[in-house]
């Protein structure tokens, strides 16, 4: 059987201030989905029917492609996917997008008694998957140009941590996965419900290594975007930061 969850989007990019430095353009991120595992039917519930004995394997695999780069969205939209008010003097250049899920599948040993019936693992296979990885630079800067180069780059510092992070949280995953095959049981009154107990017990298992992903990419992420990093960017390439102010809304600076 299979368990399948993903993980939110989250982005962070680069924004051009016309009236100051230029800020931080976060994509929203959407709440985790909570568990929800049946009281009667916990992998821990005792007394229950006895279990099968437990050899388990597990197996642990990370999908990571290269990110797309994609210039198709002008600054109006990006400005929209970050879900900030808009502002007339602030103007999103660029966002980098990641969404991770994680996928496994659980061969598992059943027991079945007058007591109802036991499952525990015999081999789990683990997939950590970034299943989005984006670059967004707006379509009014010209590829090629110093702006472009520099803006690119300061996203791939983004691309950077979410790939780390990616694969520092396979390893705490699988490390997990491991603790919990050598004592994991479910029970239930039919095997369904044993094997929804087993899964629910590998998903509160996982979860903490991916809360770790996720504060660890966040945290990565402001010291990418700390304040001297936006008064460099202000300051480069001013030829084509005046060409862009000037095609903007609002003219030029103040």
């Amino acid at each position: 059987m299979a368990l399948r969850r993903a993980g939110a989007a989250a982005g962070f990019g680069l924004a051009l201030g016309l009236a100051g430095a230029p800020a931080l353009a976060q994509a929203p991120q959407a709440p985790a989905a909570a568990s929800q595992v049946p009281a009667a039917q916990s992998a821990t519930a005792m007394p229950g029917p006895a279990c099968p004995p437990r050899q388990p394997r597990i197996r642990l695999s990370v999908v990571d492609p290269e990110p797309v780069l994609d210039t198709s969205l002008g600054i109006d939209a990006l400005h929209a996917e970050t879900g900030r008010p808009r502002s007339a003097t602030l103007h999103h250049l660029a966002l980098t997008i990641s969404r991770v899920e994680w996928h496994s599948e659980i061969n598992a040993r059943t027991l079945s008694t007058h007591r109802g019936v036991c499952a525990t693992p015999d081999q789990v296979t683990l997939t950590l998957v970034q299943a989005e990885h984006l670059i967004r630079i707006a379509e009014e800067i010209p590829p090629g140009t110093c702006l472009f180069r520099e803006v690119e780059a300061h996203e791939r510092r983004h691309v950077a941590v979410n790939r780390r992070t990616l694969r520092a949280a396979a390893g705490r995953a699988r490390a997990a996965a491991e603790s919990w095959a050598a004592g994991a049981a479910g029970r239930g009154g039919t095997e369904q419900e044993a094997m929804a107990a087993l899964q629910a017990s590998l998903r509160r298992a996982i979860e903490p290594a991916l809360a770790a992903m996720r504060a660890k990419r966040e945290a990565a992420h402001r010291e990418i975007d700390a304040p001297a990093e936006y008064r460099r960017l202000a300051h480069i390439c001013p030829e084509d930061q005046r060409v862009l102010r000037e095609r903007l809304p609002g003219g030029a600076v103040d």
